[in-house]
């Protein structure tokens, strides 16, 4: 009897061990994940850039355009920009920016820093073309600098996040031991 009880506390450790493991594994993959898109908003931006300033298209057009040339969540945000821009319901695009970042970036591994850079375009249409272009370019910039950072840190925190997610494993079970 008292056999099967030990084997069923291994049984338990073991499934303690690969849970907290797992969940530090996610946090570190959680890194990769925010940096690809940071990338994929800086891409977004940089298409819209080339629109405005090459193709001399109104924001309207541009961020058609960009809607087409998108992965999702970017493709879905530009998407409903731009429905909601056509729909002329009198809001600025301040407001309509702010709307479709709450809808369609939030599930996403963005930080709320990251999302404040994104929505600090959206005094785009308030501004003349040069203006804009350099806002986005401005933009832009504060993006590659979080990429830098997080390129920078990125392996120290996923290593330290499944160090820290088996630490707590080891830890739940000398407490349950």
């Amino acid at each position: 009897m008292q056999t099967w009880i030990f084997f069923i506390k291994i049984i338990g450790a073991i499934c303690v061990m690969t849970g907290c493991g797992g969940a530090g594994l996610a946090m570190g993959v959680s890194w990769k994940r925010r940096y690809v898109q940071l990338g994929q908003m800086q891409r977004s931006l940089r298409m819209l850039h080339g629109e405005i300033r090459y193709t001399g298209a109104e924001l309207p057009e541009a961020i058609d355009q960009i809607a087409l040339r998108q992965e999702k969540p970017f493709s879905d945000f530009y998407h409903g920009l731009s429905a909601q821009m056509r729909r002329m319901d009198g809001q600025s695009l301040k407001t309509l920016w702010q709307t479709e970042i709450e809808k369609c970036l939030n599930n996403t591994y963005l930080t709320k820093e990251d999302k404040q850079i994104f929505w600090s375009r959206s005094q785009l249409g308030y501004l003349d073309r040069q203006m804009q272009l350099s806002s986005l370019e401005a933009c832009m910039a504060q993006i590659e600098d979080n990429q830098n950072m997080i390129r920078k840190n990125m392996k120290e925190k996923q290593k330290l996040s499944v160090a820290l997610g088996l630490l707590s494993g080891f830890f739940i079970i000398i407490l349950l031991i």
